[in-house]
């Protein structure tokens, strides 16, 4: 049976120590439901016919645990981490095995990631070139002086929150990674160096339950997500 949407390989950043989330364990490694966070996103994408490879950026200190959250997937490559995410991601770039025509770059703190979202961002990026999953904004949102008093109130129907997988053709992805380390350019997130290229980057309609995991109270939360769509299936 042929595939329905585009073969893609994934890259998951995973070399951050996740701080904020408090304790010496990065928040990639927390337990959720008995596996590590890390183990969830890789299965994410890995279980999909359409993934072709995995890529973990990884700090060299856990790479033990990174390999024990892939093991049994033939698809997995590993490589070094940087000291920022974007250097991550631009190791993993260096280190594929494959060369599908679509990358995605998927946050390793975001283990609730749907299918079809997954397929939704590979699809749109086949057609535009670049696509990310974004959620509209429910609140009034302000911009404020370095006082605290507001200076303008920001129209919030033209403001999104980016999520990830963020999906790219190829070669308009190393491209962005080339004009990045040409200029110097220390991008927010993948989009945005594909955005200094000129290129247009199209929205997906991201999911509320594609969370991060920043904070412990989102362990308990990513547990309930993970759960109901189990009992589900």
């Amino acid at each position: 049976m042929p595939l329905l949407f585009p073969s893609f390989a994934v890259i998951l950043p995973a070399a951050g120590s996740g701080a904020r989330v408090g304790g010496n364990l990065p928040k990639q490694y927390l337990p959720l439901l008995g596996k590590p966070v890390l183990w969830h996103s890789i299965r994410a994408f890995s279980q999909m016919e359409e993934c072709v490879e995995v890529v973990v950026a990884v700090n060299p200190e856990w790479q033990a645990v990174a390999e024990e959250c892939g093991e049994g997937i033939e698809q997995m490559t590993y490589v070094a981490g940087g000291t920022e995410r974007q250097h991550s991601i631009a190791n993993g770039l260096q280190g594929l095995r494959t060369a599908p025509d679509i990358i995605l770059v998927h946050d390793a703190a975001r283990p609730c990631v749907s299918r079809w979202l997954v397929q939704q961002v590979a699809q749109t990026a086949a057609a535009y070139g670049a696509a990310i999953p974004a959620l509209p904004i429910p609140e009034t949102v302000k911009r404020i002086d370095s006082n605290g008093a507001i200076v303008a109130t920001i129209p919030r129907h033209e403001l999104r929150t980016a999520q990830t997988p963020q999906g790219f053709r190829r070669q308009l992805l190393l491209a962005a990674y080339a004009h990045a380390a040409l200029h110097n350019i220390l991008g927010t997130d993948d989009s945005s160096l594909v955005e200094a290229l000129g290129h247009p980057v199209q929205i997906v309609e991201g999911e509320p339950t594609n969370l991060k995991i920043t904070y412990p109270e989102d362990v308990r939360k990513a547990e309930r997500i993970l759960a109901e769509r189990e009992h589900r299936a």
